[in-house]
């Protein structure tokens, strides 16, 4: 069956240039098309979509609000949200994943990567861009933080699997390394996040940052 997505953006040429390069493929089709965030939440109510792509930056009611008011509504819980932003808006990240984004990636983004990232919010996973895991380490640095989660709790292969999830790898680049199924690789990421208690991925990476597990110089700086 096809991934439904609906496309909310104030810029209509670029809703346009998304949906034609969606229609192109065989396993995704766009459903709906919204230019604020009320709308988005009208038309998610209505379409059920498996995948909201949503710009945080809207009028009338921000996608941010939009974010949050789709994933807290329960007969939504289908329905993933992927936040796709300006290139000067990564100080949307965090607000995106807080309101319960499933993932962020920027507009600059090369169509594979979105292509990638539709599909595998659509299953539902997180996807973080390279350069937004890069983006939380920086965090991690201005903030100076020190580690305060122990991880005598994580097995070795758990931890094996925080530092890849910590270089900002999906859930099946991560089986593919570890030679398992995707389906076991979410298992295990859902039991490392209970283990030491982070809510989304973008914890994860800040714990493996923290703890020395994953260095700056080893998270990829391409889109």
């Amino acid at each position: 069956m096809s991934i439904s997505v609906l496309l909310v953006d104030t810029d209509a040429l670029l809703r346009t240039c998304c949906a034609t390069l969606l229609a192109a493929q065989p396993d995704i089709a766009v459903v709906g098309e919204a230019g604020d965030g009320a709308r988005a939440v009208e038309l998610a109510e209505r379409l059920r979509p498996d995948v909201v792509l949503m710009n945080p930056q809207l009028p009338t009611m921000s996608g941010i609000e939009a974010t949050r008011r789709i994933t807290a509504r329960p007969q939504l819980s289908g329905v993933r949200v992927l936040a796709m932003a300006a290139p000067t808006a990564d100080s949307q990240v965090f607000d995106a994943l807080a309101a319960h984004a499933c993932g962020f990636l920027f507009q600059d983004a090369e169509p594979d990567e979105l292509l990638r990232a539709i599909r595998v919010v659509s299953q539902g996973q997180a996807h973080l861009s390279p350069r937004i895991v890069q983006r939380v380490i920086d965090e991690c640095v201005l903030r100076d933080r020190a580690p305060g989660i122990p991880l005598d709790g994580l097995t070795p292969r758990e931890r094996e699997m925080l530092v890849l999830i910590g270089t900002g790898l999906s859930n099946q680049e991560i089986a593919d390394k570890q030679f398992i199924s995707c389906t076991t690789a979410k298992t295990r990421a859902c039991r490392i996040m209970a283990k030491l208690g982070a809510r989304n991925r973008v914890e994860l990476v800040s714990i493996a940052y923290q703890w020395g597990l994953v260095r700056r110089r080893s998270v990829p700086l391409g889109g």
